[in-house]
């Protein structure tokens, strides 16, 4: 077998996997309207639930990107396949609030296992020619887990209704099962079945690593990948409020039945599959402008954010739908380029595992944030000044993207001696 067999071959396992981890994630955005009307929670205690998630989330992709530039790759994920299984299961048989955030917490943690170690991984199989190209690729398992976790969901509760305890034990059975496929045909590298490296620079940057990173955190401490954090905080912010709260936006401001707020909800994840592969053909064209390219994307959902606050208002849910799918698949495409093309352009100093954990960390640290807060706010405000909220961060974060230069970090590490291209 050839190396661009194996190489074609590692990027599905990495695709399957990691959509694979969001049918044990975003099924709890489905499942929270039927648990909030069964289990009798307020708005604010079922953000609690989403908003632990992303913290603990967040914290764990500092710990487990730092140790994707450490440890086997392949492991790690598998870890965090079983162990998000299993934390499923177990969420269908409580029906405490304090167990429910419990486990969400230890799921989020689980969860945080794959995305660093997966771009540790990418780093090892694919060249650095061909980042555009894989970012648009992986960038589309997101949105594909994400489609494929609603669509189920969203059958389940119209076949049973009301039995949201389906919706966490069916992807559980289904994760298992990724994780063999995963445990048995998964490499971490091309040298684990007889071929070279793909990217041989990395014995040159080993030794840039020891001398100059000796620590993470001094590392990630320079003021260009502090302001790609804050922008990265931005579209978690807006990405997460959407995948959380759709359903129930739906349901509550279109006065939409459950079933019906969760089928229609299933037309936003599309528009995410399109955001994500555009984002990855224009940084391929444009030869890795992601930050003019970020910029750009933001501007634009911070429109379509603000046109759909006064569109809610309207009574008309396919509008509605398509302006929240439209701010969806733009950031989307925000994700996959701060989330992939820009963390492999740190490939040559040894940190696009800490990189990708690192910026994987600020967005879920916003999207806890706007798990809360959103539904501590919603006590007062209605969906339109959700809405006319997210388009003011997008816009925050167009200006934040456009100013930024954290492209001077591998400068640094260029005049160190070694090639960052």
């Amino acid at each position: 077998m050839s190396l661009t067999y194996w190489q074609r071959k590692i990027e599905l396992l990495m695709w399957l996997a990691y959509a694979s981890l969001y049918l044990g994630r975003v099924n709890l955005a489905m499942a929270l309207p039927v648990m909030q009307q069964d289990l009798g929670w307020t708005t604010a205690q079922v953000g609690l639930v989403g908003g632990v998630f992303f913290w603990v989330y967040a914290l764990g992709q500092l710990i487990n990107g730092h140790l994707g530039d450490r440890l086997p790759s392949k492991e790690i994920v598998l870890i965090g396949l079983i162990g998000t299984a299993i934390i499923n299961a177990l969420s269908g048989f409580t029906s405490s609030l304090a167990w429910m955030v419990v486990l969400w917490a230890v799921n989020g943690y689980f969860q945080s296992m794959g995305w660093g170690p997966i771009v540790k991984m990418t780093s090892n199989w694919v060249p650095q020619d061909q980042r555009g190209r894989v970012s648009g690729f992986l960038g589309t398992s997101t949105v594909g887990g994400f489609m494929l976790s609603w669509f189920l969901a969203s059958r389940l509760l119209a076949k049973y209704p009301g039995t949201w305890r389906t919706v966490f034990w069916v992807p559980s059975m289904l994760l298992v099962v990724v994780a063999i496929i995963w445990g048995i045909f998964a490499k971490n590298r091309p040298e684990d079945v007889g071929y070279p490296p793909v990217n041989p620079i990395k014995v040159e940057r080993q030794e840039l690593d020891a001398r100059r990173f000796k620590v993470a955190w001094i590392f990630l401490w320079q003021p260009g990948l502090i302001l790609l954090a804050i922008v990265s905080a931005l579209q978690g912010m807006v990405k997460d409020g959407i995948n959380l709260w759709a359903p129930t936006l739906l349901m509550q401001s279109q006065g939409l039945a459950v079933s019906e707020a969760t089928s229609r909800a299933l037309w936003i994840p599309p528009f995410g599959f399109l955001g994500v592969l555009v984002a990855g053909w224009l940084s391929q064209r444009t030869g890795g402008d992601d930050r003019r390219i970020i910029g750009g994307l933001y501007g634009l959902a911070a429109v379509a954010a603000v046109v759909g606050a006064y569109v809610v208002k309207l009574q008309q849910y396919a509008l509605t739908v398509l302006t929240i799918a439209l701010c969806s698949g733009l950031i989307y495409g925000i994700n996959t380029l701060l989330m992939t093309s820009i963390p492999l352009r740190f490939q040559a100093v040894g940190k696009e595992s800490t990189v990708a954990g690192f910026l994987d960390f600020a967005a879920y640290m916003g999207a806890g944030l706007t798990g809360v807060l959103t539904g501590s706010l919603l006590e007062y405000w209605g969906w339109p000044e959700i809405m006319i909220m997210w388009g003011i961060i997008c816009a925050l974060g167009a200006v934040m993207m456009v100013i930024n230069h954290f492209e001077d970090v591998l400068v640094v590490a260029g005049r160190e001696g070694v090639s960052v291209e």
